[in-house]
């Protein structure tokens, strides 16, 4: 309960702060990563452990955008900018499904400001 206070805590700062745009937070055992960021910890949880995979099948993604996703969230050289893209061209309903599937695989995800 207290790291769920913590990372609220932590998101409304950031709000306020005031970044631009917009970048989804996840949250999986008490940890927080920004699905943008370029971190060995955050390829291990969603790739490496296959997690990714389950998520955007479960998610009913059409197999064309789960390997673009993948293929933006997995490499070692990650690119902000790429992810954020393909996040944008998902259709409302696909986020929707997305977020609802990561929910369902343990995860923790809001909208919060991009930093």
């Amino acid at each position: 309960m207290r790291q769920a206070f913590i990372a609220a805590l932590f998101a409304i700062v950031l709000t306020i702060v005031g970044c631009g745009g917009s970048n989804f937070l996840i949250y999986k055992d008490a940890k927080h990563y920004y699905m943008t960021n370029k971190s060995d910890n955050l390829r291990k949880v969603l790739c490496d452990s296959g997690d990714l995979a389950r998520i955007t099948r479960d998610a009913q993604l059409p197999e064309d955008l789960r390997k673009e996703l993948f293929a933006s969230m997995c490499t070692q050289d990650k690119v902000k900018e790429h992810v954020l893209a393909v996040l944008e061209k998902m259709t409302k309903e696909q986020r929707s499904a997305l977020k609802l599937a990561f929910q369902n695989n343990g995860y923790q995800i809001n909208t919060i400001a991009n930093c």
